[in-house]
């Protein structure tokens, strides 16, 4: 299929079904950002793209229990109209404990979680598929993660702080230089920690937030010309922002400003 048709084709996830955030519970809140649940309402022709975050998910989908990696790009999933998904999303620096492998090493990937829990992650898993409706699954994952917390270190507090400065899409010198700045390290250790933790570089994990941002003033009520979206999302130009949507998404931002707003 070429490149033109699958711009064509691809469709946000988030516009294909109903998706919710939940709030972790307090034991949880350090490790995670939220739980979630996806259940997908459209046909299973539907070509639905999942644009990268920065983050990794634990995912129930398709009766299975996987852990999905952070993505440079976008990914094209088979999701089946009526499939019910849930989730629970790392925090920033968290997950590389968890699951006691550096992310660089399952980036663009999604792995079965017992391939890291062994047999917890198979009882989990039956225990998961046995739910009726999709909060019962949430509250079972939320319950199994709970009893996980207390063998697991602290999410790494240098990482938030970098995620946080990737994330902001404010006009700003260059921002490797103020997550060094925040860290009082090196370029070398920095991009060593940022490869544990997020699966790539600073500049890819700016680049990625930097995407996120331009979606979340998409989906402001106030929809913004091109070029303004541009400016207020921290890109150098439209033609940067043009450029880097499609390849993060294969998506312009005409077309990502269309869908959200559809």
């Amino acid at each position: 299929m070429g490149r033109t048709a699958r711009q064509e084709a691809a469709f946000l996830a988030a516009r294909a079904g109903l998706y919710r955030e939940h709030a972790p519970s307090p034991v949880l809140e350090a490790h995670f950002c939220c739980l979630w649940s996806h259940d997908i309402h459209d046909g299973p022709n539907r070509r639905i793209a999942i644009v990268p975050d920065g983050y990794c998910d634990i995912v129930w989908m398709g009766g299975r229990l996987l852990v999905a990696g952070p993505d440079r790009s976008g990914a094209f999933p088979s999701l089946a109209s009526g499939e019910k998904i849930v989730g629970a999303r790392f925090a920033p620096g968290a997950a590389a404990e968890w699951l006691k492998v550096q992310l660089c090493d399952i980036v663009g990937q999604s792995i079965p979680l017992d391939d890291f829990w062994g047999a917890a992650a198979l009882r989990l898993n039956e225990l998961l598929g046995a739910c009726a409706h999709s909060d019962e699954r949430l509250s079972q994952l939320e319950t199994a993660l709970e009893k996980e917390v207390a063998k697991r270190a602290a999410p790494a507090r240098d990482m938030a702080s970098v995620f946080a400065r990737a994330s902001d899409i404010s006009p700003c010198r260059n921002v490797t230089d103020l997550m060094l700045d925040d860290l009082s390290i090196g370029v070398r250790q920095l991009r060593r920690r940022c490869y544990t933790h997020f699966g790539y570089g600073p500049k890819t994990l700016a680049r990625i937030r930097r995407f996120q941002g331009m979606l979340s003033l998409c989906r402001s009520k106030k929809a913004l010309p091109l070029a303004a979206l541009a400016v207020a999302a921290g890109y150098s130009d439209q033609a940067h922002m043009t450029r880097d949507a499609r390849e993060i998404s294969t998506l312009t931002p005409m077309q990502l400003q269309q869908q959200i707003a559809g």
